[in-house]
């Protein structure tokens, strides 16, 4: 069986490929079986015709019959001249158009029907007996001429439709679309089976058609057919997806078809390994020509064409969700991302955020596609690969400020996302995850906001805004614990200003959403929409209580944080004293950050002065666990050192505890020297070993203390354990400390 059906297949692709001869065959064929047909019945007719309407069809002499051939070389002319015409300047903006002509049926049987018809005439008139066949006369001069004459307007009106840009892409896509709907059929699937020369062959058909969209694509200008070229491919790849399930898998082989295509020629084997492993060859292409078409049409500034490829691709990720195709799922999802680097390239280099603008658009409806398919994983990636270009597009903002709105409308359209998260009740902890995600969207990894304006960090500053807006609704569904992470992410920006200041910039955030409505004063390409808007303005006072609450917190662990910041400068000066006056650019980038948030921690008042005591001296060896060791203060450890002295001065607040620490790092700033600061350890531990409420036990304690600064980082340095050894033999205990294995921890030792 399957031997009948790979021979019915290649009779198909004869009959495709020798189109011409064949439908000439069957012309004449049925014109010289209707001529013999016509003289069989020819006397009956003449006797209808004598009786009913007195005419003597047998009788030439009565009736005319040979002006026939001079007509049909009028017919003729006209047809064949439109033709030329017609198809000569319509296939040079569409180069298809030849192909498909001549392999279109019923131009063939018409044309082929015309000259037949005409060599008829001069044949049966002129060189036979002349009028010797009166049967043949009368069928060519009052048949065949009347049925050639009447259709001729017709058929000329039907190839200057079909000549039509528009049609011919309409064409192209009905045959790629019936090739894929016959690879469900049992017979093709049978076929493809015994012979891979039919496998080559509807793989040269579905590739070849799709290139000549993409040539069209290229050809023309007319934004009309352009829109239906991407429409259509798109419609394509989405009906190859649903029925991709029903065909052969001998269909997706690598054959020679597919390594010789324009597209696959320059691809690895491991490239065409993983194309014939995951089935995807025609999705591949099929996603290359889009993003090539889509740097056409950013390129030649057709921004509402180029917007329309990724609203496809959206299409294209649906109907892949429908199938539950995660492989071409993926796929989407990386066009998506290539299609933001080709936006970003152009943007950067034509200071044109507008493509930009309308990705973010599509890209949010796909990530929104996916959660109405609760696809949190794909939800996550996309969230990611947000935060990676809205990360990379704020660094070069600096150079373009109209990119700061880019990246203010990736941010409202992953707040839209997270509302939608809401309503369809996903777990707190995703929607946390991805919220986190949304509040690192300015924060580009090792960049300093320190050059950036204030005016744009502060109360211009769009990307909060739209934040703020999102805690707004946090609030308004009773979501607390959300907008209180909107809110401390807000609050890093007390890094950079003082209180007076930042109060500020967040009162003129709250401000503007107070008075912002839902339209734009622009009419952009997504409409007037307004971003900023926040429909719940009531729970503006409820924000700032939240926010301004939190800020007195911020604020005590920032000015314990400011002394930290004073070691690291002091770190950079020794470095920069040693290497001559010289540091590189990261340090000195590092060290003009670090002078700016000191800087917006200044008071003007006098600080209150109090004297050195024993209290000092135990921060003292503290801090020299922690830095002197090795020049490095972690999170971990600097909360290891507020935790550790609160054991031994047990009364102690924040803001005494600031005061000493300035005090302390004070101290050991202004001691410069290494052999100085060393001293200074020596008399804090004799200090403290010569206090009475430090017994053995007691100092026990602290050298516990300084062993859970030392495991604070996950990294005990050889110095941290010398010191603490240092330390022990001071005191004169009885427990040792060495250090340990790698991934083990520091332990004492009685």
């Amino acid at each position: 069986m399957k031997k009948i059906y790979s021979t019915l297949i290649r009779l198909n692709s004869i009959q495709f490929k020798y189109r011409t001869i064949i439908s000439f065959v069957i012309v004449l064929i049925a014109m010289i079986g209707s001529d013999m047909l016509f003289h069989g019945y020819f006397p009956y007719i003449v006797e209808f015709f004598d009786n009913k309407l007195n005419i003597d069809l047998s009788n030439p002499d009565t009736i005319a019959l040979d002006f026939a051939p001079e007509i049909w070389g009028g017919v003729l002319a006209m047809v064949l001249g439109t033709l030329i015409i017609v198809i000569a300047i319509a296939a040079e903006s569409s180069p298809k158009l030849m192909d498909l002509f001549v392999k279109d049926w019923l131009s063939l049987v018409y044309v082929w029907f015309l000259i037949i018809a005409s060599l008829h005439a001069v044949l049966i008139m002129f060189y036979v007996e002349p009028l010797g066949r009166v049967s043949s006369s009368v069928l060519n001069t009052y048949i065949y001429l009347f049925i050639g004459s009447i259709f001729t307007l017709p058929y000329i009106f039907y190839i200057l439709l079909y000549s039509k840009t528009s049609n011919v892409v309409s064409t192209i896509s009905s045959i790629i679309q019936g090739f894929v709907l016959q690879m469900k059929k049992p017979m093709i699937r049978s076929a493809m089976d015994d012979s891979i020369d039919v496998v080559s062959e509807y793989q040269k058909e579905i590739m070849g058609s799709l290139d000549q969209l993409d040539d069209l694509l290229a050809f023309t200008e007319f934004k009309e057919t352009q829109t239906n070229i991407i429409r259509e491919i798109s419609e394509i790849i989405q009906l190859y997806i649903t029925h991709k399930s029903d065909f052969n898998d001998s269909f997706f082989d690598l054959t020679d078809t597919i390594r010789s295509n324009a597209t696959f020629r320059t691809y690895t084997d491991l490239q065409y390994k993983e194309m014939s492993d995951t089935k995807t060859f025609y999705e591949v292409k099929t996603f290359r020509l889009l993003g090539s078409s889509y740097i056409k049409m950013i390129t030649n500034d057709r921004f509402d064409i180029a917007s329309l490829i990724p609203a496809e691709m959206v299409d294209i990720g649906v109907t892949c969700l429908k199938n539950n195709d995660d492989t071409i799922l993926g796929h989407v999802n990386i066009r998506f991302n290539t299609l933001f680097r080709f936006a970003i390239k152009h943007a950067y280099k034509n200071n044109e955020p507008r493509n930009l603008y309308n990705l973010s658009f599509h890209y949010s409806n796909m990530i929104q596609e996916y959660i109405k398919a609760d696809r949190v994983d794909m939800a996550k990636y996309c969230y990611d690969k947000f935060k990676f270009y809205a990360n990379d597009i704020y660094k070069n903002a600096e150079a373009n400020p109209g990119l700061y709105f880019v990246v203010d409308t990736l941010t409202f359209e992953l707040r839209k996302c997270q509302v939608l998260i809401h309503e369809k009740g996903w777990g707190n902890e995703d929607q946390m995850d991805l919220l986190k995600m949304i509040l690192q969207l300015d924060k580009p990894p090792g960049y300093s906001k320190d050059e950036v304006d204030k005016g744009i960090l502060g109360g211009n500053n769009g990307t909060r805004r739209i934040q703020i807006g999102l805690a707004l609704f946090y609030l308004s569904v009773e979501k607390l614990e959300f907008a209180t992470a909107i809110a401390e992410d807000y609050l890093d920006d007390l890094a950079y200003f003082d209180e007076k200041t930042f109060k500020a910039n967040a009162n003129t955030q709250c401000f503007l959403l107070s008075i912002f409505g839902p339209q734009f004063w622009e009419d952009t390409d997504r409409g007037t929409l307004n971003i900023y808007f926040a429909p719940e303005k009531d729970q503006l006072d409820p924000f700032k209580e939240l926010l301004f609450g939190l800020m007195d917190k911020r604020l005590e662990a920032l000015e314990r944080d400011v002394k930290f910041l004073s070691l690291e400068v002091d770190k950079l000066m020794q470095k920069r004293k040693r290497q001559d006056g010289y540091l590189n650019d990261a340090d000195k980038e590092r060290m003009e950050e670090l002078q700016r948030k000191i800087s917006a921690r200044e008071k003007t008042e006098e600080d209150t002065v109090v004297d050195w005591s024993i209290d000092h001296d135990i921060l003292y060896s503290l801090l020299c666990i922690s830095f002197f060791a090795d020049q490095e203060i972690d999170e971990l450890e600097k909360d290891a050192i507020f935790t550790s002295y609160k054991l031994f001065v047990p009364d102690i607040d924040n803001e005494i505890f600031n005061r000493d620490f300035g005090m302390t790092t004070d101290k050991f700033i202004d001691l410069k020297t290494e052999e100085a600061r060393q001293n200074q350890f020596d008399e804090s531990l004799d200090v403290i070993n010569a206090a009475e409420k430090f017994d053995g036990p007691t100092l026990i304690k602290l050298v516990d203390c300084f062993v859970d600064i030392a495991n604070a980082d996950d990294f005990i340095h050889e110095n941290e354990v010398t010191l603490i050894q240092h330390a022990i033999k001071a005191w004169a205990l009885d427990i040792t400390v060495e250090k340990p294995k790698s991934g083990e921890k520091l332990k004492i030792q009685k």
